[in-house]
């Protein structure tokens, strides 16, 4: 049997991943809809107030690494999932800007845990030959839930305004909840750790990994590419190309989509090649959306829109390709059955981007020209980092064991 089908048998495991993901994607496309409309803050105050919360949760990210290694990914998932309950019950009692940032900050440091928790989790089901397809095959559940999630969030928006915005918070909570449950359920194989505690992986260790450092590196650079159809398009296209406000949904639709339905397809077809040739062609993918994007408002209105789209599925495609290439070279590159420290640094390839990358691309939007460079100079330096992430020529330290797979051609 597969990765991906043994990762389908554990059914607790696969509908807590989808539960959870389901309630992100109902929540979070209105969340700041949800303190301007409900709380009635200001949308600049309340954006800078969960930009001060997430930034902050950063801080976390050594801790999480120790947790995971002291007490199991399984138990970290669990606590992860009640503190994001918490964490969006909070968001109810809101009525000040310090509490939205430290609802925020509760929420983004569960959020932390759970990337630090997470792919050492999948590291305890899988063979080291199979990560690339287990990361493929939850890649696709979490899209396809996160999509599900907005579309009930749009629907719930439409049908009930505020009241809709309360229940689209709650339902978040209780996903989180629920998700807590089914993982208790679950039964994860016991690690081969290493025996003495001086062996221990740690965050100084994983930062003195230099291979490890540029994959981090390279992946993070490269993830505000991933930003271009969900953040920047949908106000690029409607505010400075002046386009039909339906290709805003288009855009997100096809991304969404892509991904959806060729994100296992296209891990099969890759399974054949190195992981540094997959991210090495993502890499070029990406930058040649970025050039396609520089030149969207020297083309005829009437392209504008389709050029957009195809933008979007080009991106869609380097991503479904890079991510879980990345996240099983990461895995493959920590010491065996003591991930966690890797993994919680492995986490800024999504979440800086996320965090940070809202406030940029909005800035970045009154000169679309210069932030199209500035993008194009993340990927180039991507691409270095990229190369520099071929190991030298040692032996590995004998306190650090490493998977079979390490070795990222």
């Amino acid at each position: 049997m597969t990765g991906a089908g043994r990762f389908l048998r554990q059914r607790r495991l696969f509908l807590s991943v989808a539960i959870d993901t389901f309630g992100s994607g109902v929540f979070l496309p209105l969340s700041l809809l949800y303190f301007v409309t409900v709380q009635h803050f200001p949308a600049a105050a309340a954006g800078t107030a969960v930009t001060v919360g997430s930034v902050a949760s950063f801080a976390v990210v050594p801790l999480c690494g120790r947790l995971v290694q002291a007490a199991g990914p399984k138990s970290c998932l669990l606590v992860s999932n009640v503190l994001t309950a918490l964490g969006y019950g909070l968001f109810f009692a809101a009525g000040n800007l310090p509490t939205v940032a430290a609802a925020s900050f509760l929420v983004t440091a569960s959020d932390r845990l759970y990337g630090a928790a997470w792919p050492t989790l999948v590291a305890r089901f899988a063979k080291p030959a199979e990560l690339t397809e287990w990361f493929s095959a939850v890649t696709v559940l979490k899209t396809t839930s996160l999509g599900v999630g907005t579309l009930g969030a749009t629907a719930l928006m439409a049908l009930a305004g505020g009241h809709g915005l309360r229940i689209a918070l709650a339902l978040n909570s209780a996903s989180s909840l629920l998700a807590a449950v089914l993982l208790l359920g679950v039964t994860v194989p016991a690690a081969d750790r290493p025996g003495h505690r001086a062996a221990r992986s740690n965050t100084r260790a994983a930062l003195g990994d230099r291979p490890f450092v540029s994959l981090v590196a390279s992946q993070t650079l490269l993830s505000a590419a991933w930003l271009i159809p969900t953040v920047a398009f949908p106000v690029y296209l409607v505010e400075n190309l002046h386009q039909a406000a339906y290709w805003p949904t288009v855009v997100v639709a096809v991304r969404y989509a892509t991904a959806t339905t060729l994100q296992m397809r296209i891990s099969r077809r890759l399974s054949g090649w190195s992981r540094s040739r997959v991210l090495r062609l993502s890499i070029g993918a990406v930058a040649a959306a970025i050039a396609l994007t520089a030149t969207l408002s020297t083309a005829p209105h009437a392209l504008q829109g389709p050029l957009a789209v195809l933008v979007a599925a080009v991106l869609a495609l380097a991503e479904l390709a890079s991510k879980p290439t990345a996240a099983a070279a990461a895995v493959a590159m920590a010491p065996k059955g003591d991930e966690g420290p890797y993994m919680s640094l492995f986490q800024l390839t999504w979440t800086v981007s996320y965090a940070v990358g809202p406030a940029v691309i909005g800035l970045g939007l009154q000169n679309p020209p210069l932030l199209w460079a500035a993008l194009a100079l993340c990927v180039a330096a991507s691409a270095l980092a990229h190369r520099l992430r071929r190991p030298p020529a040692r032996l590995p330290h004998p306190a650090r064991p490493r998977r079979e797979e390490a070795e990222v051609p």
